[in-house]
């Protein structure tokens, strides 16, 4: 039996972003590479807000590994999760145990040559549509630019992350109804606040509004703002549990369910919130910002999940870098086909 040999916790860091990355080597040299969430954003202390999950990787997660077989992987994650459940099902520990996770399953995909597709039960979609995530732009030149980048790439849908109306309105005049435009407001805006933007944006036939208010698990409010604006809601990437999510899709709350798998506990955790969506017939979005082995993951969990509609695309702008991996998955006329490879497939 083999056995885990050694951990390695790598925080690359620029000033757009953070990737906290995990690499599990096991005692005959094969390794496999996971992502964790990556902090808060602070361009003035790069890499600095995700040192608290790196260091319960390394400290509390990583030493209850060492030497034990890499291939039981829920074993490993119940142990794992009830080791710290002190610690709380949410949070940075959670956040840690989703980069173990993910390294894990590229792990056992390699050893037996296989993708972590085919080990969740295989393709369920033959290919999957993806839009361009934009980041905070603030300008609407580089709005308009991306969207076109975006749009000669195959891509006919953008995601916004900007929080005046304006955009919106500007990229349904220039690109027309032909253009799937979604908007995330990072729970910018109060419960007022959100209601009034919604009413503004349903004039623009968005593809839906992603967490509209803070606190972003306000599920009550969520589900007024669907309602009184009858925009097709997203929400979930703040959720961690399976509890969480059970209880946000008790609450009929949303029409886009967006798991973020370096936050919920991996690709263990994952494959159980792929029940909740058929159970409660919501559409599967994976939640996703990094370009790398969270982006791959999450991929693979898609296309072996009934449920599954969209896949996110960071879309970043070339002063915008992921040091550690900056390949995008091959994109046809809008759409990412099955994954291949061992693992995750990164290469």
């Amino acid at each position: 039996m083999r056995k885990i040999a050694d951990i390695k916790v790598n925080i690359i860091s620029s000033k757009s972003k953070n990737q906290v990355i995990v690499k599990i080597t096991s005692d005959n040299g094969d390794f496999g590479i996971g992502e964790a969430w990556w902090g808060i954003p602070d361009p003035d202390n790069p890499g600095k807000t995700a040192l608290p999950i790196a260091s319960v990787i390394e400290n509390i997660l990583a030493p209850r590994l060492i030497g034990k077989n890499p291939d039981e992987i829920e074993k490993h994650w119940y142990d794992l999760w009830d080791y710290g459940y002190r610690y709380g099902d949410q949070g940075i520990y959670m956040m840690g145990l989703s980069g173990i996770d993910i390294a894990l399953w590229d792990l056992l995909g390699k050893t037996n040559k296989i993708s972590v597709m085919q080990m969740l039960g295989g393709a369920v979609h033959n290919s999957l549509p993806c839009y361009a995530s934009l980041p905070p732009l603030r300008n609407t030149n580089l709005v308009i630019n991306e969207t076109k980048r975006a749009i000669k790439s195959g891509i006919n849908a953008v995601k916004l992350h900007e929080v005046e109306i304006k955009y919106v309105s500007i990229l349904r005049k220039e690109f027309g109804e032909s253009l799937k435009i979604m908007v995330d407001v990072n729970g910018h805006y109060n419960l007022i606040e959100a209601l009034e933007a919604g009413k503004e944006m349903a004039k623009y036939n968005i593809t839906w509004f992603e967490e509209p208010v803070r606190p972003m698990r306000d599920h009550d409010a969520i589900k007024e703002i669907g309602i009184k604006t009858k925009i097709p809601i997203a929400a979930g990437e703040n959720e961690y549990s399976i509890n969480d999510f059970k209880k946000l899709l008790d609450n009929n709350t949303v029409t886009y369910l967006q798991p973020e798998i370096t936050k919920i506990g991996g690709i263990t955790a994952a494959k159980r919130i792929t029940g909740l969506t058929e159970l409660y017939n919501v559409a599967l979005c994976p939640h996703n910002f990094s370009i790398g082995p969270s982006l791959y993951a999450s991929i693979h969990w898609a296309f072996a999940s009934q449920m599954s509609t969209w896949i996110e695309i960071p879309w970043v702008p070339k002063n915008f870098n992921f040091n550690f991996y900056n390949s995008l998955p091959e994109i046809h006329n809008g759409k990412i086909n099955v994954p291949n490879g061992h693992g995750l497939g990164l290469k």
